[in-house]
């Protein structure tokens, strides 16, 4: 853990506070120094595992987490599980050395926006954490390429609450009253909405919803388009 972390600091608008987990000492300290040359990042907190970098997050309230795969005691796969549960609209790039397209996949339905290669460079590293803290899916080429392989014939897999807000979002309604009507926080919606666009391939709510419509994935009645 490092001794320097961003306990209840304030920080100027638009700075993007980043959470580094990575059990290896070296691979942190050389991102770190990559990221904090870029002047609207701050480097908020490192960990060495799934379980500090719970409690570090409970503390620093990044915006984003760049996110190591393999790692003891609590690995990647867990941590996004758990941040998932916590932090619903937390933003979370997978940096890793694991090459694997069913571990994309996985992370992919998890709703992780981003993943990279540590064989990546310092501009694409960068290009992706300011890409995936605007909520946009970023994946490198490899990471793209087990995605664009996968069967899409029976169309994307989404959850009964994710079919819920897109039933929402096709009869009209905004994100607040989508909350009210399924019980749910708005940062929870905004974060099924996220699912749903990555799922889908969508760039707009009015896409998700013509996408689900073309391939008969929602309900006849109450459609935008």
């Amino acid at each position: 853990m490092s001794d320097d972390q961003g306990f209840c600091r304030e920080w100027p608008p638009g700075t993007i506070r980043i959470l580094l987990v990575d059990d290896h000492t070296v691979m942190r300290a050389g991102t770190r120094r990559i990221l904090e040359d870029e002047p609207d990042f701050v480097v908020v907190g490192e960990a060495s595992d799934g379980g500090e970098a719970l409690l570090l997050a409970e503390d620093t309230l990044p915006d984003i987490v760049v996110l190591d795969v393999g790692m003891p005691n609590m690995d990647g796969i867990q941590t996004c599980r758990a941040m998932r549960t916590h932090w619903p609209a937390l933003h979370i790039l997978i940096l890793t050395g694991h090459d694997n397209d069913a571990l994309v996949r996985t992370l992919h339905r998890m709703g992780v926006e981003g993943y990279l290669l540590k064989s990546a460079g310092p501009h694409e590293l960068i290009g992706a954490i300011r890409g995936v803290a605007r909520g946009q899916q970023t994946y490198g080429e490899e990471p793209a390429s087990a995605l664009a392989q996968q069967d899409t014939q029976a169309g994307p897999h989404l959850t009964p609450k994710e079919r819920e807000v897109l039933q929402a979002v096709a009869s009209g309604k905004r994100n607040r009253e989508i909350a009210q009507q399924l019980h749910l926080s708005v940062n929870t919606v905004e974060f099924h909405l996220r699912n749903i666009f990555i799922k889908l391939g969508a760039t707009s709510r009015a896409d998700a919803v013509a996408r689900a419509r073309r391939h008969g994935w929602l309900d006849t009645q109450d459609l935008l388009c």
